[in-house]
């Protein structure tokens, strides 16, 4: 995934990547911010591990690379950018929690009358 805050004080709510165990289990974001200044253009990441008071401030500096859990183990948040911010996502899955997920949406969409198009690939 690719994301673009458009500045003017955008950012993102705090949130958990993985709720529900669809699948995500590592959470990868490449951030592509040239010349980047925190005190002016804003749009820390906070990570707040276990739901705990902030224990990572994260500048989305330039080539920088980040990892962390997708699960309930890293709640984050974006705070407000004043500057265009872009950073690409990239999710790692577990194959089993994917597969079982899919099978639960599939079952709970034909419980209510709604057909899910079922495409095949190698990791399901």
């Amino acid at each position: 995934m690719v994301a673009c805050y458009p500045g003017k004080g955008a950012g993102y709510v705090r949130h958990v990547d993985n709720p529900n165990g669809d699948g995500r289990c590592i959470t990868c974001i490449y951030y592509l911010n040239k010349n980047w200044d925190i005190k002016v253009h804003g749009g820390l990441l906070q990570i707040f591990p276990k739901g705990q008071s902030v224990v990572a401030n994260i500048e989305p500096l330039f080539d920088r690379l980040l990892m962390f859990w997708s699960d309930r183990r890293n709640p984050h948040e974006v705070k407000p950018a004043y500057a265009t911010r872009y950073a690409i996502t990239v999710w790692y899955f577990d194959a089993k929690e994917r597969a079982e997920a899919k099978e639960k949406y599939r079952s709970v969409a034909a419980k209510k009358g709604v057909q899910v198009p079922v495409t095949q690939s190698r990791n399901t």
